[in-house]
């Protein structure tokens, strides 16, 4: 079958969707990527995702109908889009608190309305993606480590995939389904954007090129700053968004840190996640290698830390196929609404401490 994902991250800098060509998805098997298409965001658009909390009630709910729109418009810049049988929209996060978060009641919340995308495109959309394993006393995530599992050739072992988003993720992929791990790492490319925007007088939405950092040295009272928050002393597997690395912490940062030299504090935060990386793999048994993806996996200058902070670990980047940076979040919400077609579980309650496995998402379908 072919499936298409959209994933628009905590980045917020646009939206990618991906079309898949799968083998029936109760089958461990590489899908093939057949277009890839990215769609940015306006500037203004990019600010008021980006600080959730000064969005007003009704500004909150246009955008749950906005947003479909545009991701409409990037599916149909997807050559034989009309030739999916199903559509995965992650939607934007604006919310995510679950159990470990401290939230009496956990929950979750995703802009992007699926029926007004399934009344665009004329085909099943599968959206909501986290709902149901909140349900059963999950995290609600991270969801796509079963896509990490099938992503990875069965004859590899135990490799870790990092996504470099805003936020750092992990999945431990291991020989069998039932050994695989994942979690949060803390923050990826969510601060180094946010000084990427404060030192660029907003000219510049992140280290394009690693220009703004180049030449830079961390600082270790920053960084020791930034390894300090509470989300590192929780267990593992965790989760964590905005609510703990966005806009609040980055003022008391920018406000601890001003006399920093710009590229030092960008380095700085990028000196933090690489040391996370590490301390999560220093956890886990015999890795044989990382593959970094996501939007900082391209960054040369986090690369280069990483290798570093990681050491004798191999480190590879993908140019292609469904782990390439633009690829492998899109892809992971197609394979994910393919298997909710199927009515097959895709969440791991062992990486989301969830009851049971849940079918993830709902369905709408188009007239």
């Amino acid at each position: 079958m072919k499936a298409i994902g959209l994933m628009s991250g905590t980045s917020v800098d646009g939206v990618d969707a991906v079309l898949l060509e799968l083998e029936p998805p109760e089958v461990r098997a590489v899908p093939r990527v057949l277009a890839h298409a990215y769609l940015p965001f306006e500037d203004a658009l990019r600010r008021e995702l980006a600080a959730p909390l000064e969005l007003s009630l009704p500004r909150i709910a246009a955008l749950h109908y906005e947003l479909p729109e545009l991701y409409a418009e990037v599916v149909r810049r997807l050559p034989g889009w009309n030739e999916a049988d199903c559509v995965g929209m992650h939607g934007q996060t604006v919310w995510h608190a679950p159990a470990s978060s401290g939230a009496a009641r956990p929950h979750t919340l995703q802009l992007g309305n699926s029926g007004v995308l399934a009344a665009r495109l004329g085909l099943p959309v599968v959206g909501d993606f986290r709902s149901a394993d909140l349900a059963h006393g999950g995290e609600g995530a991270p969801i796509i480590p079963l896509c990490h599992w099938y992503f990875v050739p069965p004859e590899r072992g135990p490799v870790l995939v990092v996504n470099l988003g805003g936020i750092a993720n992990y999945t431990y992929v291991a020989p069998r389904l039932d050994d695989v791990v994942a979690s949060d790492i803390g923050p990826g490319m969510m601060l180094t954007d946010a000084f990427a925007r404060l030192v660029s007088d907003g000219r510049e939405h992140f280290d394009r090129d690693g220009v703004l950092s180049r030449n830079g040295t961390p600082q270790r009272a920053m960084v020791d700053r930034i390894l300090r928050h509470p989300f590192f002393e929780r267990r593992a597997p965790r989760t964590t968004g905005r609510e703990d690395f966005g806009a609040d912490f980055f003022a008391v940062l920018a406000r601890e840190f001003a006399t920093v030299a710009p590229a030092d504090q960008l380095c700085s935060c990028m000196q933090a996640t690489a040391e996370a990386i590490a301390a999560a793999l220093r956890e886990l048994p015999h890795v044989q290698g990382i593959i970094l993806s996501g939007g900082g996996a391209q960054h040369p200058g986090l690369r280069e830390r990483i290798r570093s902070a990681v050491a004798p670990c191999p480190v590879e980047v993908p140019d292609d196929g469904v782990l390439a940076p633009q690829h492998h979040e899109a892809a992971g919400m197609a394979l994910l609404a393919a298997r909710t077609l199927h009515r097959l579980p895709s969440a791991l309650p062992r990486v989301t401490g969830a009851r049971r496995a849940a079918v993830l998402g709902h369905v709408y379908w188009p007239d």
